[in-house]
């Protein structure tokens, strides 16, 4: 969201005499698509076909799928039909490996039992972006250095064997704890990211932690309880089972009140071992942004790419709880529900270590 804009919500809601639109809608029940393109790719993911249901409709999520519609994708010189993918309901594919251009508009257009509903979008223009230069991030009385980061060292290229290549340095940050490192959103940054806010709506980060799911026994405690250097009798029960066994290494595991606070609890597996969801999305909207603890829930290798998103991403997103309750989210499907929408990306790669890395 830009500044402008959330200053102006905020202002309206401190204005006396300010009146929330209530107004309410009669349900319809309609066809609901999903699809979303990225620029310079084929279509990663499926197209996703549904009906929609009343929120007192006691039927199951299952049986809301629609796997017997016909799907078309139109573009400037282009008409495919897409097919249903077999033993996954409501899921639809290309038969062509066609990648999706940047500039152009594209429609999906969906018929089932005499409805029919369409959604279009335009693919954003390529994103760019550049870490910023060396800095220094003063913080009571100290002052710490911000480094610059090399950020070209990663391209898709569907022609390689992975499907992406690795072409130069990966630069490693280190991720402290403690004040000045964590704790809230003005942090210490590990590095600093920018790009021309006024060319995007809003800009989606997503950081995939590479090596979430390595495992290996739970670590030692640095300091025993009586203040003694530990000597490797006592560890850090992850999962609360009085056994040093194995967790996910590579977790940054902190319940102190200040990480629950801003992070949140933890998921646990079958076996009580804790957990983050991988990877995780942000919308940001202004820059330069401050690449700080909040981006990262696992140490190691990371993917992280940076989404320009079109105006109906942006518009519909607008619309969730977490960002204005006030209004329902906008969605571009016609004559149905859902959300077509289109991105472009950039994507690196850095590592976060430990401090005694």
């Amino acid at each position: 969201m830009k500044i402008k804009t959330l200053f102006l919500i905020i202002l309206s809601l401190l204005l006396p005499g300010c009146m929330v639109d209530d107004e309410t809608f009669d349900y319809q029940e309609k066809l609901a698509v999903w699809a979303h393109f990225q620029a310079n790719m084929p279509l990663v993911d499926t197209v996703f076909v549904s009906r929609s249901a009343e929120i007192s409709e006691s039927t199951p999520a299952e049986s809301l799928w629609v796997s017997d519609a016909e799907v078309r994708l139109l573009g400037d010189t282009l008409e495919l039909l897409l097919s249903a993918v077999p033993g996954i309901p409501g899921r639809y594919v290309m038969g062509s490996d066609h990648i999706f251009i940047s500039g152009e508009t594209y429609t999906i257009s969906v018929t089932h039992n005499g409805e029919s509903v369409s959604g279009t979008t335009t693919i954003p223009e390529e994103i760019s972006i550049e870490s910023t230069p060396p800095s220094v991030y003063y913080c009571r009385g100290q002052e710490y250095d911000v480094p610059s980061i090399n950020i070209d060292n990663f391209v898709i290229d569907m022609s390689s064997p992975f499907g992406f290549r690795i072409t130069g340095p990966i630069d490693t940050v280190i991720l402290r704890q403690g004040n000045c490192f964590t704790e809230s959103f003005a942090s210490y940054p590990l590095y600093k990211i920018d790009f021309n806010e006024d060319d995007y709506q809003t800009i989606r980060i997503i950081s995939f932690a590479l090596e979430a799911d390595s495992m290996d026994l739970e670590p030692f405690n640095d300091i025993n309880s009586n203040g003694s250097w530990d000597t490797g009798e006592s560890f850090e029960d992850w999962n609360d089972n009085g056994i040093r066994d194995s967790v996910y290494i590579n977790l940054i595991y902190d319940t102190t009140g200040n990480y629950a606070r801003w992070k949140g609890g933890y998921y646990r597996d079958q076996n009580n071992v804790p957990y983050k969801l991988n990877p995780w999305p942000w919308n940001v909207g202004a820059a330069p942004i401050n690449m700080s603890w909040l981006f990262y829930d696992y140490y190691g290798l990371h993917l992280m790419t940076f989404q320009a998103t079109d105006q109906a991403f942006f518009n519909y997103f607008q619309g969730l709880p977490e960002f204005n309750s006030y209004v329902l989210p906008s969605s571009n499907v016609d004559g149905g529900y859902g959300l077509v929408s289109s991105s472009s990306s950039r994507s690196f790669l850095v590592y976060i270590a430990r401090p005694e890395e």
